[in-house]
């Protein structure tokens, strides 16, 4: 009897991580899968652990520090993995797919603007370097759930289009404002 018992004492803990596991793994394959542009988050910020940093570059709204969408909620408007456009709302009822941002990832309510994915250690130099190629347009696959939450799944590179060249230099030219001081004096 006391075999037994101790049998069950080591099998239950094992069955209930196998759950568990199976749970999560089930939880994580639902959603709709999107291809969104990204850019590099920050230069300047190295590779930390085996992930790299990215900003969203969502079809149909530009994130700018007067323009905080990215703290509400939006729909996605096209057929997977292509988005058309994304529109803002505070009410997301009647949107087939949406993100909201306090289910969007560890940055909280920026997470709709912000991305991070992780990589094998042997790809994270490359991925690192491409991301900062000015010449190349990352796109990030991301899985959209059922519950708004928007997760990075793989980053594939291309180069740029024309028109993508031409709308970058007009984002360069008409950002005036200064840089950020690295350091502020008293």
């Amino acid at each position: 009897m006391k075999r037994k018992a101790t049998v069950a004492a080591l099998a239950l803990p094992l069955a209930g991580l196998t759950g568990l596991w199976a749970w999560t793994d089930s939880w994580t394959r639902e959603g709709t899968d999107w291809e969104v542009p990204v850019q590099g988050y920050d230069p300047r910020d190295l590779l930390r652990g085996h992930y790299i940093q990215f900003q969203y570059d969502w079809p149909g709204e530009s994130v700018t520090d007067d323009n905080r969408w990215w703290l509400g909620s939006f729909c996605i408007e096209g057929t997977a993995p292509t988005i058309e456009r994304i529109v803002v709302r505070d009410d997301i009822e009647g949107c087939a797919h949406f993100a909201r941002p306090e289910a969007a990832s560890i940055y909280g309510g920026q997470g709709l603007q912000r991305g991070r994915l992780y990589v094998p250690q042997t790809r994270a130099r490359e991925l690192e370097q491409k991301l900062a190629d000015p010449e190349l347009r990352g796109i990030v696959t991301v899985r959209q759930r059922t519950d708004g939450r928007i997760l990075p799944q793989s980053i594939r590179f291309r180069p740029l289009t024309a028109e993508e060249r031409a709308e970058r230099e007009a984002r360069r030219e008409e950002d005036t404002r200064p840089p950020p001081a690295i350091m502020q004096s008293r």
